[in-house]
């Protein structure tokens, strides 16, 4: 049952012209009565949790009942959260900096947190790395990062600055990727989306997938940046779709480079599963994670990061029938 309290926090808060807006704008794409979609958005808020840009980026209003169930909505994945992730423990992955020192044997990279004193520290590493990537400390959705490369003569004094000043302080060892992630895009470091359900230390399971990839040029291969992404059968490894964007719209191959999608082998796939189900062991407290990983050249599956709040968005695609609130619920013991 969905969060009663949550959905009418979520409907006193929702803007109703933007639910007309929403009812308009399907009800010309498919041919029904703007009020009639409008009492249908309603209607999934009340009993799916679903938020509006759902019912519309999901293509809900073509789901039949058992489709809709099947959905892990806003309003059912805000309650897995309550359930299963202890507030007292949340902290640790909503701090970048806190997670690397939790999580620092998974990176397997160089990292460093500019603290307004280190701008030597600071410059020594970048020099020896090349290039690093660097973010805010409590950014999601690959806003606010950068990459710094070096350049001999550089200012490296007034880059720090910059950053500090800008709360930009996280900095990372860039992650080499192996070359069959290469194929999907190889400006970006394109990681593989792993949601995990913690029960005990012998029973963690990996319970939906993902890989994500950036466009040509883009460094951040974030689904809410303009990358793509393709749902995993978490049994094989193997992409179960084709490609897809925020806007549901459908690539079989990738635009820029021609690798096809449907089919794509994760590399190295028993050891990326391996590598979230030890990492969620750490903080048994936090039991509901989706692990962003990357497949390194010469370092094998890491950690990028973890996500206490898991996005319902990219490792789902309902109208294709693959919703993962009943494979997560049969997992929750």
């Amino acid at each position: 049952m969905t969060d009663v309290r949550f959905l009418w926090r979520r409907f006193r808060e929702t803007d109703t012209k933007r639910i007309w807006q929403t009812a308009k704008r399907v009800a010309r794409k498919t041919h029904r009565p703007a009020a009639f979609v409008y009492s249908d958005i309603m209607r999934c808020i009340f009993t799916y949790g679903t938020g509006y840009v759902d019912y519309e980026a999901f293509e809900m209003y073509d789901m039949t009942k058992e489709q809709r169930e099947g959905f892990l909505t806003i309003g059912r994945n805000n309650q897995l959260v309550a359930e299963l992730n202890d507030p007292a423990y949340r902290g640790i992955f909503d701090n970048k900096a806190v997670f690397n020192e939790r999580f620092d044997k998974f990176l397997k990279r160089d990292w460093m947190v500019l603290d307004g004193k280190n701008s030597k520290e600071f410059a020594e590493l970048l020099k020896e790395k090349g290039q690093l990537i660097v973010k805010p400390l409590d950014q999601s959705c690959g806003r606010g990062i950068e990459k710094i490369v070096y350049e001999k003569g550089m200012d490296t004094e007034s880059i720090y600055k910059d950053l500090y000043m800008s709360g930009c302080v996280l900095a990372e060892e860039v992650v080499v990727q192996c070359a069959e992630m290469d194929t999907l895009c190889d400006t970006s470091v394109n990681t593989i989306r792993l949601v995990t359900i913690y029960n005990s230390d012998d029973d963690v399971a990996v319970a939906a997938g993902a890989i994500r990839m950036g466009r040509a040029g883009n460094y951040v291969d974030n689904f809410n940046h303009g990358g793509l992404a393709v749902i995993l059968d978490v049994s094989t490894g193997l992409s179960a779709t084709d490609g897809y964007d925020k806007e549901r719209i459908t690539y079989k191959t990738v635009p820029e480079i021609g690798t096809v999608l449907k089919g794509f082998k994760t590399p190295q796939w028993e050891e990326c599963k391996q590598l979230v189900m030890d990492a969620a062991r750490v903080v048994p407290q936090v039991r509901y994670v989706a692990w962003d990983v990357a497949v390194s050249r010469d370092k094998g599956p890491l950690l990028i990061e973890g996500n206490d709040y898991p996005g319902q968005d990219v490792t789902q695609y309902p109208k294709l029938g693959l919703g993962t609130y009943a494979a997560l619920r049969k997992l929750i013991k």
